[in-house]
């Protein structure tokens, strides 16, 4: 379990440098489009469109997993810390199974499209006419990283082990050798 848990790891790495790689092209982008608008007094086509469909979308879906690793997503402590750790352990099953079954219906209908905008080569109306199929990839693969992680959180949580570890919450420079 720990070779496949280390493992993927290393791939939830992989598309965490991609989701940043996304989110620093956003801001090198949007910065020159704003100094365009004030110094040429005319923005850079298609900028708004790609922030929005492409790299946000891959900011967002890529990132997910590691951020689940990690516990960084959002919800309510204030009951929930009360709680025994092993009835803890019963509700974030629980919740993980359920989540993990949603984000595999998101991924599989979020392949379906990516296939569909491939095979019928769909593109953005927009300034710029993109592939939509390049927007639509990162919600497949995204949710389908989330729910893997998940149901390792869950077999981590049945045979007793932490599902997140503090340890993790920085990467490694040896997760990438």
């Amino acid at each position: 379990m720990e070779k496949l848990e280390k493992l993927f790891s290393k791939l939830e790495n992989i598309f965490l440098i991609l989701s940043q790689v996304a989110l620093v092209i956003m801001m090198i982008l949007t910065t020159f489009d704003a100094f365009s608008r004030y110094l040429f007094s005319n923005s850079i086509v298609g900028a708004y469109e790609v922030t929005e469909m492409y790299l946000m979308v891959a900011l967002v879906f890529l990132s997910m997993s590691y951020v689940q690793k990690v516990d960084g997503h959002i919800r309510l402590d204030i009951l929930f810390e009360r709680f025994p750790k092993r009835v803890q352990a019963i509700v974030n099953s629980v919740f993980y199974v359920l989540a993990a079954g949603m984000m595999f219906f998101i991924g599989l209908k979020g392949l379906e499209m990516t296939i569909n905008a491939l095979q019928n080569n769909l593109v953005a109306s927009g300034l710029i006419n993109l592939p939509l199929w390049i927007s639509y990839i990162w919600i497949p693969i995204g949710a389908f990283l989330i729910m893997v992680r998940l149901v390792i959180q869950v077999i981590l949580l049945l045979i007793g082990r932490e599902a997140h570890p503090v340890k993790e919450i920085l990467i490694e420079e040896d997760d990438f050798e």
